[in-house]
């Protein structure tokens, strides 16, 4: 059984859709952050594979019960993060990271840990809040709650600025596209070498 398109939000579908635009039957797919699994699952019906982490032992119990209920039998969860779940010698065609650079320390780093997980010619997808592209009553809410630390430390990118840092690590961009107002971006890159 799969999961209906309409339990997921409209951004949420925006970012499953493209997603399958670019994965095929034979991807085997590395989710880096993956939650709850809401997005994992949806995309794993598309899929050869899905290997999914989240750093929250949570998050991965719900989504785990999630993916057992909803039939995602090519779909495992593990705790942990990306240098744990990285196998260098590119055994991932797809790594796909969702609503989680703008919460990450060191992005150049995460970036080229996700190029060493890739086989060549992989592809990196990526869906980023950049709230440095415009003020915004969301911007400045985030901001504030970052600084109060009820919302984790929170990048405010500039897509163009995001686009830079993942060609710097290996990648040539071969697909961008506006999700949200928000704005939300979804990058898709290739490994190049």
């Amino acid at each position: 059984m799969s999961r209906a398109p309409e339990e997921l939000g409209s951004t949420a579908r925006k970012i499953v859709d493209t997603a399958q635009e670019h994965l095929s039957s034979e991807s085997i797919l590395l989710d880096v952050g993956c939650g709850t699994g809401d997005l994992t699952i949806a995309i794993a019906e598309s899929v050869a594979s899905v290997h999914a982490i989240d750093s929250s032992p949570g998050m991965i119990e719900v989504a785990k019960v999630r993916a057992n209920q909803q039939g995602a039998i090519n779909a495992d969860f593990a705790q942990g993060d990306l240098a744990a779940a990285a196998n260098p010698g590119g055994v991932f065609t797809a790594v796909t990271v969702f609503n989680v650079l703008h919460y990450i320390e060191d992005v150049p780093e995460t970036v080229r840990q996700i190029e060493k997980t890739l086989a060549p010619g992989g592809l990196f997808l990526s869906s980023t809040a950049c709230l440095g592209e415009r003020r915004s009553f969301l911007g400045a809410l985030t901001w504030i709650l970052t600084r109060l630390r009820i919302m984790p430390e929170t990048h405010f990118f500039k897509q163009a600025d995001l686009v830079d840092m993942i060609t710097r690590e290996g990648f040539e961009i071969f697909a961008k596209k506006k999700l949200s107002p928000l704005p939300e971006y979804f990058i898709v890159a290739r490994k190049t070498a």
